[in-house]
């Protein structure tokens, strides 16, 4: 529990920029013009906002999912593994150092590494089309 509110923590404020960022690239007329049809404020969040938001939605999810993949300091340095919290970073880790089985950990760090690229590629992707609509505007 201590690892996930301590993740939350250090990433919740980046992920706001990024809806942040979102909710400030909506265009007004489409709401107001809803508005003024007479759609309820339920309505507008359902049929314009979140289908807005997302690509930012899975931007951040994107990016979310590479840095836990990644996420090697947070179990160290607050359980060393235990409580279950041991993630693949640390199973390479300890591998590496306690099992002395150097072979395992490197092939496991490059499978690793091979998932992380194949995530941010769509993650890119995800970046590029958000260019592509504002270059668009």
């Amino acid at each position: 529990m201590a690892i996930i509110i301590s993740l939350v923590w250090q990433w919740t404020p980046f992920m706001m920029l990024i809806l942040l960022a979102g909710l400030q690239s909506r265009p007004m007329d489409t709401v107001e013009a809803a508005q003024m049809d007479g759609a309820s404020p339920w309505d507008i969040f359902r049929h314009l906002t979140l289908p807005h938001l997302r690509q930012y939605l899975e931007l951040g999810g994107l990016l979310g999912a590479i840095y836990i993949v990644q996420n090697f300091d947070a179990v160290f340095t607050l359980t060393s593994g235990g409580l279950g919290t041991a993630n693949l970073p640390y199973a390479i880790y300890e591998t590496f150092y306690f099992a002395n089985e150097y072979g395992l950990a490197s092939a496991a760090g490059v499978v690793v590494v091979i998932g992380t690229i194949i995530v941010a590629t769509f993650a890119l992707r995800t970046v590029f089309s958000l260019f592509k609509k504002e270059a668009a505007r």
